[in-house]
């Protein structure tokens, strides 16, 4: 194909009318053209190009389904063969579609020019047929009987074992109903390393039954990571495997795999073997499957605690008891022991024994706390839990905390200093903070804390504040005195931070409510001293003239999220001081009109709260609330709302309750972020026990009994943490009485 040809028609596009990720698409002509020039610089800096604004991150826009005949034309062309096939595989397989004319228009565009990919399956050079191979895969069942042929006759003549695996993937890929006999030919014993793992993979993945044979390929070739190298897919195979399994319902199976591997990576460390690859890939998947089961743990911790005698795979089984949430008593002799050695194996080892709760880590902590910053975390992070779960206050943990808070007092900035983030290490900012927030969530039990925390109170204002609101005693002159200084000087986070406490001691607001006066005045501090006027109820009474002020402004001028969050905590705080809805529905209308905006999720949420909190005085608001109930990251706030609206109906705005509570439930799905979720069960709980149907309350019931975690996105370490809160939560929904 000469290069006329293939740019035959590209200047009868009406490509300025056309975008992609930058815009308007007129310089698609010439990012083609470049990608033939003779200048190899030119050309790959083209091939950047079209990576970058066809198929950004994986998206395709509307410039996207024209240029794909030209690339399958240059790729044909024998032009950057290998990379266009790439491209054109992205773009097949995407599901992120920009404002394309009909879903699924560029997979349709790369289906179209099959015709001219499929020749490639037999090119003489190993990487072209390798990424046609792929490229063809990613059309799926779609490619039709032409693909299916050609696949099969390249799995017929490849001899290279990678690119021969990645064929057998895509025959499958294209026709699943093929899986049986095609994965059955791979697992054979005959067959190159790779294509049986390709066998194994591909098959589950197709729906194939696990049988011995597949089980015996795996154990045979462990690790399997070793044998996907220059694979097309992007593999960690041993835990896509379980996730494929455990996804397919075969959650005992899925175990199995990954206990077996972990058997032979202990197997394989005991024989004196380099563990590395075995251990580390039986734990990578370990880790994936007790992130998605709840059951996996208690049965992957036994096949992983051998490792900790192992000083090269300790940290492995170290990571999983500080993490999983799984009780671990037999561990607890091997954990105590490392944790009185040195170095981060000790760290670790403590770390997870605080985790844990045993015992024994408090006096352990005490012992070490200077020399142990991640276990000091790990005690800060279990008073951030719902319900907080501080370690004992033991007399002797609390005198090593004051010893070591007036030590970091002692060798920090100087009030006022400014220091680099980094100076020191994290762990030299943080500490101070990990400090005051253990003494927080021991409250009044650390009261001989008090001298400590006032001495660090100039250095660490915020931290040391939210302490002193938790731990002293409102008669208590010296922590009185130090906050009421600290509120009138300094900046206005740690003036409001200080005042907030003195609040708290004291019950005198004077302080905090000039601060919040002055900030309300700020553009910048508006959204957070809102919110803490509102916290206040009745005592921000001086503030209404401001926050009515605030309300007044006009919509236009709210151009951003805190803007318009600022305006709902307002509202809120007018509501609560006057009663007056007439004054903050129009705030409330305005937030929930934000909903289809980008961010507009958390604001229709916020705005939802605030109507639910006006009860019946925001009927006005119901028509804006009902469109919400379609959208899952909605659904429940506004599900509250509309119960709140409604008071005891048995219809709020003519919903069955019982469709208001299955429409909260739809925020909580496998994957789901613990506030969503919590926010569901919390709206659940607005709407009552009459709302759950039978079949309702079993959905409900497995949100707490059933295998497959919920909570799913957040911080990975505080996972599986975060769903068994989950989890306490939905149960005391459950044990509520039938109304």
């Amino acid at each position: 194909m000469d290069l006329a040809s293939v740019f035959a028609g590209l200047d009868r596009i009406a490509w300025p009318e056309l975008h992609h990720a930058y815009g308007p698409a007129d310089d698609v002509p010439g990012m083609l053209r470049a990608l033939a020039a003779g200048d190899e610089e030119a050309a790959a800096e083209a091939e950047q190009q079209v990576w970058d604004s066809l198929v950004h991150q994986g998206t395709v826009y509307p410039a996207t389904v024209p240029a794909v005949s030209f690339l399958a034309r240059l790729a044909a062309a024998g032009v950057r063969t290998a990379d266009l096939l790439s491209v054109l595989g992205v773009i097949a397989d995407s599901a992120d579609e920009r404002a394309l004319d009909r879903p699924g228009a560029a997979h349709a565009a790369v289906v179209a020019q099959l015709p001219l990919l499929l020749p490639l399956l037999s090119d003489g050079t190993a990487e072209v047929r390798q990424c046609a191979a792929w490229a063809v895969a990613q059309c799926g069942p779609e490619a039709g009987p032409a693909a299916r042929t050609a696949l099969r006759r390249r799995w017929a003549a490849e001899s290279d074992p990678v690119v021969r695996a990645d064929v057998l993937t895509a025959c499958v890929l294209v026709a699943p109903d093929t899986a049986e006999e095609l994965c059955a030919a791979g697992l054979d014993p005959a067959e190159p390393a790779p294509v049986r793992v390709a066998a194994v993979l591909a098959g589950v993945e197709a729906g194939r039954p696990w049988d011995a044979a597949s089980a015996a390929a795996v154990a045979a070739l462990a690790p399997l990571g070793r044998h996907t190298e220059g694979s097309q897919w992007e593999r960690e195979p041993l835990r896509d495997l379980v996730v494929a399994l455990y996804e397919r319902g075969e959650a005992d199976v899925a175990t199995e795999v990954v206990v077996s591997a972990l058997d032979r990576g202990v197997a394989a460390v005991r024989a004196g073997a380099d563990p590395g690859p075995a251990v580390t890939e039986a734990a990578w998947a370990a880790e994936t499957l007790a992130l998605r089961s709840r059951r996996a743990p208690g049965r992957l911790l036994p096949a992983m605690l051998p490792l900790l005698d192992f000083p090269a795979t300790a940290g492995t089984v170290l990571t999983a008891l500080r993490d999983w949430s799984e009780p671990a008593p037999q561990a607890v002799p091997a954990l105590v022991r490392l944790a009185e050695g040195t170095g981060e194996p000790a760290d670790d080892a403590l770390a997870a024994l605080v985790s844990l709760g045993t015992p024994e880590a408090a006096d352990l902590l005490a012992r070490w706390l200077a020399d142990r910053p991640d276990a000091l975390r790990a005690a800060f992070q279990r008073t951030l839990r719902h319900p907080p779960a501080p370690l004992p206050c033991t007399p002797a943990l609390l005198d090593a905390v004051r010893a070591r808070l007036a030590a970091v007092t002692a060798g920090g900035p100087a009030p006022g200093e400014r220091r680099p983030l980094m100076a020191g290490g994290l762990v030299a900012v943080n500490e101070p903070v990990w400090l005051a927030g253990l003494l927080a969530g021991w409250g009044p039990a650390a009261r001989a804390a008090t001298p400590e925390l006032v001495a660090a109170l100039p250095r660490h204002p915020v931290a040391v504040s939210r302490a002193l609101a938790a731990v002293a005693d409102g008669t208590d002159a010296a922590a009185v005195a130090a906050l009421r200084a600290r509120a009138g000087a300094g900046s206005p986070v740690n003036r409001e931070a200080a005042a907030t406490a003195l609040h708290t001691l004291t019950g005198d607001a004077g302080p905090l409510i000039d601060i919040l006066g002055t900030g309300l005045d700020a553009p910048g501090a508006r959204e957070r001293c809102a919110q803490a006027a509102a916290a206040l109820g009745e005592r921000a009474r001086p503030l209404l003239p401001r926050l009515l002020a605030l309300l007044a402004e006009p919509a236009g001028t709210r151009t951003d999220a805190p803007a318009i969050r600022a305006g709902l905590a307002a509202a809120t705080a007018v509501w609560q001081l006057t009663g007056d809805g007439e004054r903050v529905l129009p705030m409330i209308l305005e937030g929930l009109g934000r909903a289809t905006e980008p961010w507009g999720d958390p604001i229709a949420n916020l705005a939802a709260g605030a109507a639910a909190l006006l009860g019946p005085a925001a009927r006005p608001a119901v028509p804006h609330l009902l469109p919400l109930l379609d959208r899952a990251r909605t659904a429940a706030a506004a599900a509250r709302a509309l119960a709140a609206v409604y008071p005891g109906s048995d219809r709020p705005a003519g919903l069955p309750l019982a469709e208001l509570a299955d429409r909260a439930l739809a925020a909580v799905a496998p994957g789901a972020s613990r506030n969503p979720a919590c926010a569901a069960v919390e709206a659940l709980a607005a709407l009552g026990p009459a709302a759950f149907t039978p079949a309702l309350r079993e959905r409900i019931r497995l949100l707490a009994e059933g295998d497959r975690r919920v909570i799913g996105s957040g911080l990975q370490t505080q996972l599986i943490h975060e769903d068994e809160e989950f989890r306490a939560t939905v149960r005391r929904l459950l044990a509520e009485p039938a109304g």
